[in-house]
């Protein structure tokens, strides 16, 4: 068993809404007094044997006497020369991982995985010093970063906004045709990112542009929560003899918990969708979802940079090669059928602003939902815990006043904890006589489950597969899209306003509000923290499978 499969199954992971029990390792401590010299970079820990591929990186902007110890080992580094050097004891294996000049030091330089002082000398004078405890797997350590710990081979990136796009907001399961229709014809590019993929529609489109000579890759998470189904294999055996790229996240070294984000690139055409690419998302026999696609070229090569950058790694090998060690499991087709309540949106968006986590979605959400001045609309299938903190930015939200309504999932295995945590939400709403109104989700025509991430704040919606949780934004990889128009949150606040009455607590669901009281025979059972039983991983490993 992997150390990532390991590492999923002891902090009791469920990809979407979840409680996380893990320790962080202790940041290190860094003290830089002199300018000319700076450590800027470590890599304890690459999980190789003897660690092979390990270095300390330190930048020289002076050319002196410059060395750097361990304590127990001494590197000379060059006295003539300036820029980035990578003290190693394996340069062969230390180039994959950094552009620096290599130095090669001897095997008495060793760093620690359970914790190590480094320091940087010129002559007999200290200029920096970094000393760190318990180094994470597969990470590196960087001065000029926040967290300074992060996934080897992930380079962080900024929000990126355009202005006056066009785009098409949609909802599943009313418009299982809308992200069809936005692949369908690319004969230049098409790049489709999923957690998981087994809708057939979409494959015969991948295929259709193939042979059509576009450019055709897809990525996959190589191991979903609960397992990847033999459907799935099979679709990607399919693609595989089509010729087409099928890469799939896995292994030790993987730089995201879950590879979760589900967008697509078109040509010049961006989705970005909170839906599985399978019939109980994208094909409309299930799941209420948000979707947009954005016809903006510069939206499309951003997209098609973060597919790159997490195509282009050791943790993404090609389905063919990983196709043996990969298990799968069985699963059913969603069966079910919706009407078309809420029909496709297409205008002109005043901006759009592409998220990806965990570069900076999390931060920027805080900072969206700080700044709301008249409404919050949240829809979740859960919320990881009250401590949350895009859940503590609503609650501070609603407490200056703003209507807040959140919508969580009533499916059951999220009714329990969604079911708690609103009882709680419910109890400081009505304790503070504050604007917060949460509903847990009855069972309703319009959709078989609520699976969609999405927040409308004042004009601005927010679509994608972030979910409200510690892992979703600091572990996984997740893509959004923020777009800032009047016409777009209207549209999705009338699809959250309609499931939220059809959710009404007629007595066949279940609502809390501010100064209300819960329906006669209704059982919370408060659930703070993940309680290890057989049952309950065993729900928790079905998450996201149905």
């Amino acid at each position: 068993m992997s150390r990532r499969t390991v590492a999923r199954l002891i902090i009791c992971l469920v990809v979407c809404g979840c409680f996380v029990v893990a320790s962080p390792a202790a940041m290190p401590a860094s003290a830089t007094n002199d300018a000319a010299g700076q450590i800027v970079e470590l890599y304890p820990n690459p999980t190789t044997d003897e660690n092979r591929g390990e270095y300390v990186a330190v930048e020289i902007a002076e050319p002196g006497d410059w060395t750097l110890t361990d304590g127990e080992g001494v590197v000379d580094l060059p006295e003539d020369r300036t820029g980035r050097f990578a003290a190693t004891r394996h340069p062969t294996e230390t180039a994959t991982h950094t552009n620096a000049t290599l130095v090669e030091s001897d095997g008495s330089f060793r760093l620690a995985v359970s914790g190590e002082t480094l320091t940087l000398r010129r002559g007999d004078t200290v200029v920096d010093t970094v000393s760190y405890e318990d180094a994470p797997e597969s990470q590196q350590w960087r001065a000029d970063r926040e967290p300074r710990w992060q996934p080897a081979g992930f380079e962080p990136r900024a929000p990126m906004t355009v202005s006056n796009t066009s785009v098409e907001a949609f909802v599943l399961p009313d418009n299982p045709a809308a992200p069809l229709d936005a692949i369908e014809g690319a004969d230049n590019r098409l790049y489709l990112a999923a957690y998981t993929l087994t809708d057939e529609r979409v494959v015969r489109e991948l295929i259709a542009a193939q042979n059509r000579g576009a450019d055709v890759a897809v990525l996959v998470e190589g191991g979903p929560v609960g397992g990847m189904t033999e459907r799935q294999a099979a679709r990607l055996d399919d693609l595989t003899a089509a010729g087409i790229d099928v890469r799939v996240m896995t292994g030790e070294a993987a730089r995201f918990r879950y590879h979760h984000a589900k967008y697509a690139v078109a040509d010049d055409t961006a989705v970005v969708l909170t839906e599985n690419w399978k019939p109980a998302g994208t094909g409309g026999a299930d799941s209420r979802g948000w979707g947009l696609t954005a016809d903006s070229a510069a939206t499309a090569d951003e997209l098609a940079a973060v597919f790159e950058h997490d195509t282009t790694w050791k943790d993404t090998p090609k389905w063919e090669s990983v196709r043996g060690e990969i298990e799968t499991i069985e699963a059913d087709a969603a069966p079910d059928s919706y009407p078309q309540r809420h029909p496709p949106l297409s205008t002109a968006a005043d901006e759009l602003t592409v998220l990806a986590a965990p570069d900076n979605a999390e931060s920027e959400l805080v900072g969206l939902i700080n700044n709301t001045d008249e409404e919050l609309l949240v829809i979740q299938p859960a919320i990881g815990d009250r401590d949350y903190r895009l859940l503590r930015a609503a609650i501070r939200t609603a407490d200056r006043g703003v209507e807040v309504r959140i919508l969580l999932s009533g499916s059951w295995y999220a009714e329990e904890e969604n079911t708690a945590l609103a009882e709680a939400l419910r109890d400081r709403a009505t304790d503070d006589d504050v604007p917060l109104s949460v509903r847990v989700a009855d069972d309703t025509d319009r959709f078989g489950k609520i699976h969609a991430k999405g927040i409308v704040a004042d004009d601005t919606a927010v679509v994608g597969s972030l979910n409200w949780n510690d892992n979703s934004a600091e572990n996984n990889r997740e893509l959004a899209v923020a777009v800032t128009d009047p016409a777009v949150a209207d549209y999705y606040r009338d699809v959250f306003v309609a499931d939220w009455k059809a959710s009404s607590g007629d007595g066949s669901g279940f609502s809390i509000l501010p100064n209300g009281d819960l329906p006669a025979g209704l059982v919370v059972v408060a659930v703070a923290v993940i309680s290890g039983t057989a049952l309950l991983a065993h729900r928790r490993l079905e998450f996201e499978r149905k």
